[in-house]
Formats: C-alpha cells, structure tokens, sequence
C-alpha cells in the first residue's frame, strides 16, 4: 500500500474523516505527528489550532495557542519532540486567539506577517502594547522596551520559507477584505493549514465590518486552496480534515449566501433576516452565536454596501462578575445598580490583578473599561480595554 493511502486510512480511523461532522475537540490540547517533522497542535474545545515545523536548522509555528496557558503547553509539547529553538512564527490570521502567545517566543523568534498585519500592529494603542508585554510574566523584563511590530518580517502575496530541509510556502488570496488571512503550505508533505478558511465543525466568524473577511473573499481563498489537494488540513479550529472540509466549508458558504439572497427578494428587512438566518442543517456544530453576524455581513455583500463602519465609544463599569464562560473569554457582570453588563475579554485586554482571564473568578470585584459600538450588534458581549480586578 501507498504512503499516502495508508496516511489517508489512518487519519480517517483516528478522526472520522470523510464521514458526518466530527465531534468537537477534546478536553485536553493535543500534538498530532502529521509528517516527519511536522505537527498539528489541536486546541481543546474546538480552541485555536497551530502548527510545528521542525527543522534542523529551527523551529517555525503557525500561530501560538488560544491564551497564556495554552501557549506554555504548546511550548512544552514543542521541547518534546525538539530540542531546536523557535526561529519564525508565521501568523495565519490576526486575531486574538492565534497571535496571542507570540511573546513567550519573540523575541529571539522573528515573526512573519503579510503587510497588512504589519501596519495594523504599527497602530496599536498604547493599552494593546501594554497588555503585549506583560501577557507572560516571565516575560516582562525582557519585552520592557520592546513593541509588537519590531520582530515582524512581511511579504505581499507569496513568499517561499528555505528552512533546514524543508520548502514552507506561505499563501495570501488576495481581496480587497482579506486582513492578511495566510496559508501555509508544505509541498513534501501534502499538509496543509488553512488558516482562517479551515474552519471544521464550527460555524464561521465573519463580521459586518469585514475585520474578519467576507463570504466571496473566503470563497476566493478555498478555490485556491482546493487546488492544492492537500493530503491533511490543519483547520484554524476543530479537528484535521482534508481537501472534502475545504469543498463542504464551500457548500456550507454558498448556501448561507443563497438563504440571504431568498430572503432579500422576499422583501424582508435585515433585522428580520438576522432573526431568521441559521445553518440548522450543520447539527454538532459549536459557534451558533455567529449567526447574526453572519446573516448581517452576507446581507451587506449581496448588497454592494461594503463595511460596516463602527464608532465605539468608551464606557466603565464597577460591579461584581456574576457569570463566567470559555475560561474567562466572556463574562457577565453585575453593576451595584443591577444591570447586566456583558462583556469579552480578548488579546488586547489589559488586566491588573489577575495574570491573565483564566484567573477570573463569579463573584470577583472589578472595574472594566470596555467599547461600546454604536448602531452595532455586540454579538459577544462589548470588548474590554482594561479590566482591573481586586484581590
């Protein structure tokens, strides 16, 4: 029997491929041997997904785990098949959960980025940069004068990584609303991480103001992709598939347009189409919760309106927190008058008294300063700058 074939028969005996919708991710994150050298980490609970590529001459990952624990478990599990440094990190999208522990590693690591994330992290506010160094308290010292962008190397639209042995290319489709989504390429292997497209088992996160793409630029990005007939997928977040979950994210986009698009001819008002959108038919999926947004930013493509343009203003609260979910991701908390604020914490959160969100805890006392966007659905919960918790 064929390598290939009998890697295709093991993965599909270990991860269902090829069949129904896989369950959610386990309990515990986990390093795959997916090719010599080469390793998917999966996040628990359908978190954030990485890849390790270990060469002789260094180590490159794509993206650094979901929060500060789960990149020292990615660091540990790294030291476990290598003793090679991380040299590069390339970022396969520029949020929160994949970019998040990139300073536990650089520098020394160089981290690669198409230019768009570069410019983005030249913008930072000086709260974002704050909440950046100290994100590893072991950190701190040696990050003191340091700022995201000055590690970052940048390419256009392909650039081609010569590395030990090993040919690593790193893909951008271009779109007008791509924000700099990458994927990374192994030739050799036929292992593939889709970055933002790879979604497998979870519903996408596109939002009305395009920060994360758009239905037809993703659309866009899984043609290219296809094209390549990976062997494995390494997804942003789930399970590994193959090329069949980049061909049913496709399915799965065109009929979330076609559903809008019915409902547009029918007269219907967006706030109506919102309420009514779903993908039912994707049973076992986690992240129902996108929906609206979902509905909202096909409505605007189909549309020709563009994106959704978002003033946000600046509000603080003290109160109690009253409700915890996703290790401290979202929270609710209660104010002294007794309304219900909820609130998201993310990357960029600056937090005293705590060392990172999986130390808050109900019933701890705290001050948030959080975004308000106005005419905008907070779908999440409003996004927190600063959250100042007591002891």
């Amino acid at each position: 029997m064929r390598r290939s074939a009998l890697l295709a028969l093991l993965l599909c005996a270990t991860f269902g491929l090829g069949g129904s919708a896989r369950a959610i991710t386990g309990a515990k994150a986990e390093l795959v041997k997916l090719a010599d050298g080469v390793y998917a980490f999966i996040g628990k609970r359908n978190d954030a997904n990485a890849m390790v590529i270990v060469t002789t001459q260094g180590v490159v990952l794509v993206d650094t785990g979901n929060n500060p624990p789960e990149t020292r478990i990615l660091q540990k599990l790294v030291q476990s098949v290598t003793s090679q440094p991380v040299r590069y990190i390339v970022v396969s999208q520029n949020h929160g959960d994949h970019v998040g522990g990139i300073p536990l590693f650089s520098p020394p690591a160089n981290v690669i980025a198409h230019e768009r994330v570069f410019k983005e992290w030249e913008a930072w506010k000086p709260f974002q940069v704050k909440a950046w160094r100290k994100r590893f308290a072991e950190r701190s010292v040696a990050l003191t004068q340091v700022s995201p962008a000055d590690t970052v190397l940048t390419f256009h639209d392909h650039m081609t990584l010569h590395l030990g042995g090993k040919t690593i290319e790193l893909i951008y489709v271009d779109d007008r609303y791509n924000p700099g989504d990458v994927a990374v390429w192994l030739p050799d292997s036929g292992v593939l991480h889709a970055a933002f497209v790879g979604y497998i088992t979870r519903h996408p996160d596109i939002r009305p103001d395009h920060s994360h793409g758009t239905t037809s630029g993703m659309l866009k990005q899984l043609e290219a992709l296809i094209a390549l007939k990976p062997k494995i997928v390494v997804p942003a977040h789930g399970p590994l598939g193959d090329v069949t979950d980049l061909q049913a994210l496709t399915d799965y986009l065109l009929a979330a347009r076609q559903k809008v698009r019915t409902m547009m001819s029918r007269g219907l008002p967006l706030a109506e189409i919102e309420q009514q959108f779903n993908m039912s038919e994707y049973q076992g999926w986690d992240r129902d919760s996108h929906f609206p947004w979902m509905a909202e930013t096909v409505y605007r493509e189909l549309n020709g309106e563009g994106p959704q343009i978002v003033q946000a203003v600046e509000q603080t609260v003290k109160a109690t927190i009253s409700k915890l979910a996703e290790e401290g991701r979202f929270l609710t908390v209660t104010a002294e008058t007794g309304a219900e604020v909820r609130l998201r914490i993310s990357t960029d959160t600056d937090f005293e008294g705590v060392a990172d969100r999986t130390g808050l805890r109900v019933g701890m006392k705290a001050t948030a300063l959080y975004q308000v966007p106005q005419g905008a659905n907070a779908a999440l919960g409003y996004d927190v700058e600063e959250l100042d918790v007591e002891p």
